[in-house]
């Protein structure tokens, strides 16, 4: 077999023969049904198909984390978490962070790019994260606290740290509160109210960086982008505890993974999408497995993975049901406690499944009630300027004339 590349002046177009054209390629001597085209997807055409899995496996990625947390919260032993049994040197719950990040980076990287102005980015990111998390804090606080605290109702009133579990938290601060009085304190393990939102000041920290490079156009420019990501990475590799906006060493992972996202949105037009790619990344990790390359490779995997499932399978029937992947993620460490204060002798299994279905429900009432009513404000801001240029334009028009 022979092969020129098309417009070669040594193609035999002209020629007789059994020539086809294969993939920008003159191929001699093969018929078309013998090297069918191999088309590789690109993620710029998976944006462009009409539909995704992201809320999917958001859910999914949600419902990891109650798994997760389920040994940590019941003291109780049981199997091996699917993927330390894996051997994959992760457990369900911290590979679940990794994929929120994932998409959360590309995701909140093509929002920018969307809007391109920064008050209207910053709006739309609050209106999402704040609401259901106040709610969130405030519910932990004063509802779920003084039904399972061990204090008299009156004293766990009184007492200042409610208020502080609840305004602490809601500033997104590194140094949260993690319990509040008496509450969960005969549970089988631990009185961590919500160990969960302990990514959330993470996520804010990469919002604002998103915002930083779009303010200054860097979002907007690949080659300049990519120079900058390259540089922060590099930078990471031999100051991870001085990178800015990352304050401690555990958002360092979540950084790179979310500056990972923003790299793939930004390059979308030429980033592959193939299972064949994902099952090579899978096997050379498992062949590095004890090498210091493993977990870079192990997290190529990851991204990967995120936009394979989000762009290959067609199962986008379930974008008809609403995003209750946030709410599940904020309400499921202390549905789990809950279950763990009611049930304390449940295996780790029952539990997150009790768990899950008691978050799915507040996650419901949260995304109607809460987060999907917010949303509808995301163009306030929009509106609002342009209200304000309506009613300016006739009195700038009358004092010019």
């Amino acid at each position: 077999m022979h092969c020129y590349p098309v417009g070669s002046p040594a193609h035999p177009a002209t020629h007789s023969g059994s020539s086809v054209r294969y993939s920008g390629m003159i191929v001699l001597g093969l018929p078309c049904s013998a090297l069918p085209v191999l088309k590789i997807k690109r993620i710029s055409e998976g944006l462009g198909q009409g539909g995704d899995n992201f809320l999917l496996l958001r859910f999914i990625a949600a419902a990891m984390v109650i798994y997760g947390h389920a040994p940590a919260i019941t003291g109780g032993s049981g199997p091996a978490d699917f993927f330390v049994w894996l051997n994959t040197g992760e457990y369900s719950g911290s590979i679940a962070v990794d994929l929120f990040f994932i998409v959360s980076g590309f995701l909140i990287a093509g929002s920018f790019l969307r809007r391109r102005h920064v008050a209207d980015f910053a709006w739309a990111r609050l209106i999402r994260i704040m609401p259901a998390y106040a709610a969130c804090l405030l519910g932990c606080a004063f509802v779920l606290g003084p039904l399972f605290t061990i204090l008299p109702l009156g004293d766990y009133v009184s007492s200042h740290a409610p208020y502080a579990y609840a305004w602490t938290n809601l500033q997104l601060k590194t140094d949260m509160v993690w319990t509040l009085p008496g509450v969960f304190s005969g549970n089988p393990k631990i009185p961590t109210i919500n160990g969960a939102i302990w990514t959330l000041p993470a996520e804010i920290r990469m919002y604002a960086w998103v915002g930083m490079l779009g303010l200054f156009g860097i979002l907007a420019r690949r080659w300049l982008f990519n120079v900058v990501v390259a540089g922060l990475f590099v930078f990471g590799l031999f100051h991870p505890d001085d990178i800015p906006l990352v304050p401690i060493h555990d958002y360092v992972q979540l950084a790179a993974l979310f500056a990972t996202g923003a790299f793939c949105y930004v390059n979308r037009a030429w980033i592959p999408i193939h299972g064949g790619l994902l099952l090579a990344a899978c096997g050379a990790a498992a062949l590095c497995r004890s090498t210091p390359i493993y977990p870079g490779l192990f997290a190529g995997c990851e991204v990967l993975f995120v936009f394979w499932f989000a762009y290959g399978p067609r199962w986008h029937w379930f974008n008809r049901f609403g995003d209750y992947s946030y709410g599940i993620y904020l309400w499921g460490f202390p549905s789990q406690q809950m279950v763990a204060a009611l049930f304390p002798n449940l295996p780790f299994l029952l539990n997150a499944l009790c768990g899950f279905v008691v978050a799915l429900l507040l996650a419901i009432a949260s995304w109607h009630l809460i987060e999907k009513p917010a949303l509808r404000m995301k163009g306030a801001p929009g509106a609002l300027m342009r209200r304000l240029r309506k009613h300016q334009a006739p009195a700038l028009a009358e004092h010019q004339a």
